[in-house]
């Protein structure tokens, strides 16, 4: 593969990368309950890591930092969905009041708790 493509590509996948990590921090910012920021900061760390850690594969050129950033990407797939499947159980476990913010189907509750 010519080095233009191999720069083209990774900049293109870096591209991606940074976009995804931006509107995620957008997300998580912007929404008010802790489960839905949590589900923006693990598109960061899984979605947003892919593009960023591919990038840089295709443009390392010796084979050791290949597999040390595969290692790193595996690492992180591994233990962010652990993490935030762990810390979204104590949050549901220890807050009163977060069933009130989930909306199963179309069940909503009014203002008085009354379904």
């Amino acid at each position: 593969m010519s080095d233009w493509v191999r720069f083209g590509l990774s900049a293109l996948l870096a591209a991606i990368g940074l976009f995804v990590i931006g509107v995620s921090l957008l997300g998580v910012f912007r929404f008010r309950f802790v489960l839905n920021r949590m589900h923006c900061a693990a598109i960061i760390d899984t979605l947003g890591a892919l593009f960023l850690l591919g990038a840089l594969m295709l443009a390392a050129d010796a084979p050791v930092y290949l597999w040390k950033l595969l290692a790193v990407l595996l690492f992180l797939w591994i233990g962010s969905p652990i993490a935030a499947h762990l810390l979204s159980r104590m949050e549901l476990l220890t807050d009163p009041d977060a069933k009130r913010h989930m909306v199963i189907g179309a069940e909503t509750e009014d203002d008085d708790g009354i379904l």
